[in-house]
């Protein structure tokens, strides 16, 4: 050992006696003698960008969208059935990223750099602030808002109001939109993925939206359709695997006996399944407004997308299903004629249906079952009638049984769902259904994704600019035309005219739910559709395939806000808990 290290310093001693090494020990970085550069600059803006989230799905599995079976996950069943550990609740009550912004701005100034340069940063920080602020006053309702550095010792500060933060995160992201760029061109100090003004404006469109200002709603939602330098993604044409899968869909879609448009139908499921995958996951993406960017490296790479979502039923796959769509949300979709909802059966009928087709299939090897299942006796099944002539989006964004998957990376595969493994195996979907839309098919490992992931898409926008747009004048052909915009990248026909507003308000609710289903926004949503609403859909067992109860749901008023947690109400006796805790 004493052989190892004197070597070592003698190594060290050659080196440093050659060259003169321009290192700054960890230790010794401090405000006073960090903030000098334009790089440190460029640090300190990184800090705030490594802070904004990503991958949403997590708010999803409080509603009636989505299930999480395991308790060391999170609490997410927990508050489905009103149930709330005061420890740690759902929703983090965090200042992390309000800080970083903070401190960002406070200390940006002492560094030697471009001017304009500067003030575009700084209005970067201050978007991230936002986004933070409205993280916070959706969960929590009243916050305090800080809005400059404050020292770790500085007295309690008490809740600003909720209107207070909600007016300072729309006039807050109003400025900003003002002083970033439209675009950016690449290259260094110009890279693509950062923040725009079409970010901002649709960051403040969703905040609008979510509180109720629909005419501020509309018009950031429209200054972002009005670029032109956003539009749904859309293939130009498929790949081999998908070729094969859009020949299997003879079996689900009647397109000769209803007139549907084949070729545009199987683009548009495709379409719509893609704009998360492989290059199209980029910045370059125009549907992608605000991108949360993620490297090819186990440090960096965005790990949910494939280990929490692909089924440990799939043969040769490793993952956990954790994250796992309910029945609800199955139920959700559309008809293929885009406006009738599947008239639904009872518990009792869809586990019979379902246990005998099981039962004719358990027994089959690999090869015979992937051979029934791309047979027209597939479908003669009562239970298979559920998936016949529904929503392109239901086939795009979900893995229910017998459907098959051709684009994965080790094969095709046709799901199995095994009553039984759900207590053998705490790694299958207690469902009876996993998510397809946004998990990763190509993997840089065994475990995680290199696919970056819009934050913010624009079909967000359009969603947000139609319904803001009824609120504000009904349903006229603007709101038409964008839903239309929706409906024709996915190869769904357009939405039915001459709805009243209320219907029209229930039609896009539900239209929503459909194309922004697992991207985190129903948490939100149900809360700001009201407390009726939330005792209609939040209450009432979810069931799986086998008539088995995965989650009974249960709604209390309460749920509209979360409760503070008791670190954050012993660390700031000042804060006043929200009602019902």
């Amino acid at each position: 050992m004493k052989k190892i290290t004197l070597y070592a310093l003698l190594i060290l001693g050659v080196f440093t006696s050659c060259t003169k090494l321009d290192v700054v020990p960890p230790s010794a970085i401090t405000p006073e003698n960090f903030w000098k550069n334009e790089k440190d600059a460029w640090y300190g803006l990184n800090s705030c960008y490594a802070d904004m989230k990503g991958f949403d799905i997590l708010d999803e599995l409080t509603t009636d969208n989505g299930h999480s079976h395991k308790p060391w996950e999170g609490t997410f069943e927990l508050l489905q059935q009103n149930g709330i550990n005061s420890a740690s609740p759902y929703g983090e009550y965090s200042y992390v990223a309000i800080r970083t912004a903070n401190d960002f701005l406070l200390n940006v100034d002492k560094c030697e750099m471009d001017e304009e340069l500067r003030g575009r940063m700084k209005a970067e920080a201050r978007f991230f602030r936002a986004f933070a602020y409205l993280d916070l006053t959706q969960y929590y309702g009243a916050v305090p808002l800080v809005i400059e550095s404050i020292p770790y010792n500085a007295p309690n500060l008490k809740q600003n109001s909720k209107e207070e933060v909600q007016s300072f995160i729309l006039s807050e992201l109003n400025a900003v939109a003002e002083l970033l760029p439209a675009k950016y061109k690449g290259g260094y100090l110009y890279e693509q993925g950062r923040i725009t003004s079409s970010a901002a404006y649709a960051l403040r469109a969703r905040a609008a939206l979510y509180f109720g200002n629909f005419p501020e709603a509309e018009l950031s939602a429209r200054k972002v359709m009005t670029t032109g330098n956003h539009s749904l993604f859309r293939l130009g044409s498929l790949s081999a695997d998908q070729q094969k899968e859009g020949a299997e869909m003879d079996l689900y879609i009647d397109f000769d006996a209803l007139n549907i448009n084949r070729d545009k139908f199987i683009k548009g499921i495709f379409s719509y399944e893609e704009l998360w995958h492989n290059e199209n996951a980029s910045p370059n993406n125009p549907e992608y407004v605000l991108t949360k960017e993620f490297m090819a490296d186990v440090n960096n790479s965005d790990m949910q997308r494939y280990t929490y979502m692909i089924p440990m039923s799939l043969s040769s796959y490793w993952g956990f299903s954790s994250y796992e769509p309910m029945q609800d949300l199955i139920d959700a979709y559309w008809d293929v004629d885009g406006k009738t909802m599947r008239n639904t059966i009872t518990v009792a009928e869809r586990k019979q249906r379902y246990l005998e087709l099981w039962n004719k299939t358990k027994g089959l090897d690999q090869h015979a079952y992937n051979a029934y299942c791309q047979s027209n006796a597939l479908m003669t099944n009562a239970y298979m009638q559920e998936f016949k002539n529904r929503d392109s989006r239901l086939y795009a964004s979900m893995m229910f049984p017998y459907k098959g998957w051709h684009g994965m990376p080790k094969g095709t595969v046709y799901y199995k769902w095994d009553p039984a493994a759900v207590n053998a195996d705490g790694n299958e979907s207690w469902t009876g259904f996993s998510y397809r839309k946004m998990v990763s098919i190509n993997p840089y490992n065994r475990t995680d994704n290199a696919d970056d992931y819009p934050v913010i898409r624009y079909a967000e926008v359009l969603l947000t600019f139609a319904e803001a747009r009824l609120m504000n004048v009904g349903y006229d052909a603007e709101v038409q035309n964008a839903l239309n915009d929706i409906r024709d990248r996915c190869g769904m026909p357009n939405v039915p005219s001459g709805l009243g507003k209320e219907q029209a308000i229930d039609f896009i609710r539900n239209e929503r739910r459909i194309e922004l289903a697992a991207e985190g926004h129903r948490f939100d949503d149900v809360r700001r559709y009201g407390n009726a609403y939330c005792a209609a859909h939040l209450n009432g067992p979810s069931t799986a395939p086998d008539g088995s109860v995965v989650v009974n749901k249960v709604w209390n008023e309460r749920l509209l806000l979360m409760p503070f947690p008791v670190s954050a109400m012993d660390a700031n006796p000042l804060l006043v808990q929200n009602k019902g805790y």
